[in-house]
């Protein structure tokens, strides 16, 4: 019965401790939002009103100037349905987790598509020496890359959820050996 109670005890103390883990996670992920809040708030506080004003003011029209050009009118029908077309994409694309890996693969895809036409080029116009020397700094590249995929830490952005699956998955429970009961075999 003692070593029963002594179990329950140490399962307990370790709920506690994956229940204070979580807490700190959580702890982290508000800190960092607040933080980018704070910064995005800033920036939008000072700049909003002046790029307001400037494309106000630096629009050409007939209330403003005496040619040939649109009126005030004209360009607020043009401008408006398309401001608001332009934030209602930005915010899909900000909170849909599924536009922004779309939109990060076909970043990567022209990435890549832009570095290989670049190397055929360039190695169209480079001596013999030159490509050698960027054959052997691309294989380097490669290797560190495919050493950071390896170790865990190729995405720069932080990720709270996958970091917490990871860690979940890597948590294994066990009893501790000089706290398992070992009893006789009934025969």
């Amino acid at each position: 019965m003692l070593q029963y109670e002594k179990m329950l005890e140490l399962v307990q103390r370790q709920a506690q401790v994956d229940e204070v883990r979580w807490s700190r996670l959580q702890a982290e992920l508000a800190s960092s939002q607040n933080l980018s809040v704070m910064i995005f708030t800033t920036y939008t506080v000072i700049f909003l009103p002046l790029t307001f004003f400037t494309g106000l003011f630096g629009m050409n029209t007939i209330e403003w100037q005496d040619e040939n050009i649109p009126s005030l009118k004209k360009i607020g029908a043009i401008s408006l349905p398309a401001s608001v077309a332009l934030i209602i994409l930005s915010l899909v694309a900000a909170f849909n987790w599924r536009v922004q890996k779309t939109v990060k693969v076909a970043f990567k895809r022209t990435k890549m598509a832009w570095k290989k036409t670049k190397r055929f080029y360039q190695e169209k116009l480079e001596p013999e020496s030159r490509k050698e020397a960027r054959r052997k700094r691309r294989e380097e590249k490669r290797r560190k890359l495919h050493e950071m995929r390896m170790s865990g830490d190729s995405d720069q952005a932080y990720d709270f959820w996958a970091m917490l699956r990871r860690q979940q998955r890597n948590m294994q429970h066990q009893i501790p050996e000089v706290n398992r009961h070992h009893r006789p075999r009934r025969e």
